[in-house]
Order: structure tokens, then sequence, then C-alpha cells
């Protein structure tokens, strides 16, 4: 009698820094990603936080960043709305006889009528979670982004004082 043997999901992965992600291409060095690694572990980070900053230029990050959500809303809904519009448009001049209409036409306009909308609501989820992050333990898209410039501009630094140094 064999034991059945059932795999586990993966979850989603674990949430890195963006110099550790998989798609990093880079040219850090161990050494820089283990000082910034150093800076994430304190329990606060050199980097201003959104909360720290002004109200005008809070109000200000988060305009935009409303403004980009809607946009990619809109481009969405823009998106499926168009390739409905195309099968709806096929499905009616092969229903008034324009076009040969045969079962697979049929079948085929009334796919490109519906999966936009399938493709639509995974871009709209992903758009909103990219958003407001609903996992525990993912930051702040903001303060992860504040965070990113002052790390970049940090290493910048440092590589500079290296190089002045070596020249001296």
């Amino acid at each position: 009698m064999r034991k059945r043997v059932v795999k586990k999901r993966k979850g989603k992965p674990e949430w890195l820094p963006w110099y550790r992600a998989r798609n990093y291409k880079g040219d850090m060095t161990e050494t820089e990603k283990h000082q910034l690694d150093a800076f994430r572990a304190q329990p606060m980070h050199p980097a201003t936080r959104r909360e720290d900053l002004p109200e005008e230029v809070r109000d200000y990050i988060i305009g935009i960043e409303l403004e980009l959500y809607d946009y990619k809303q809109q481009d969405a809904v823009g998106q499926a709305f168009f390739y409905s519009l195309i099968g709806a448009g096929l499905l009616a001049l092969q229903y008034t006889g324009c076009l040969t209409a045969t079962p697979w036409r049929y079948a085929f306009d009334v796919l490109i009528l519906v999966s936009p909308w399938f493709l639509y609501r995974y871009r709209w989820k992903k758009n909103a979670e990219e958003f407001l992050p609903s996992e525990k333990g993912v930051p702040n898209p903001t303060d992860e982004a504040i965070r990113k410039e002052w790390e970049i501009i940090y290493v910048g630094a440092m590589r500079q004082q290296q190089r002045d140094a070596a020249s001296s």
C-alpha cells in the first residue's frame, strides 16, 4: 500500500528589500548589502518616514499615489472595454451575416468579449495590492520608496568617498 503524498501549495515568498530581491540586477557588493541590512535592522532607519514629513509634503505624495492608482485602474478598464467592444463587434458582424458564422467563430468572439474582464479583475487586485499591501510584514510602499532612495544615495556617497580616498 502506497502512501499518498500531497504537495503543499507554495505561499507568497517572504518580502525582501529591493537590493535582496531576486530580480535585482545592480552592482552592489555583499559588504554594501550587509551595511544596508544593518540600517534596516535598527529600530529606527536613518531615512525619513512618511509620518515625519511635513503635512504638505505628505498630502502631495498621497495625491501623486492616488493619481497613479487611478491611472492604472482606468487603463485596465479601458483595455477591458476595448477588447470587449471588438468581441461584440465581431459577434454583431457574424449575426448580421457580414462575416461567415461558424460555431467556432462564435465561441472565439464570445471569448474575446468575456476574457478581458478576467484579466481586468487580476490587474485590479494586483494594483490594489501594490497600493495597499494586505500581507503582514510588508512595509508601506511610500516608506519603502523613501528608504530605497536614501540607501541609493548613501551607497553612492560611500563609493565616492572610497574613490576620493584612493585617489588621494
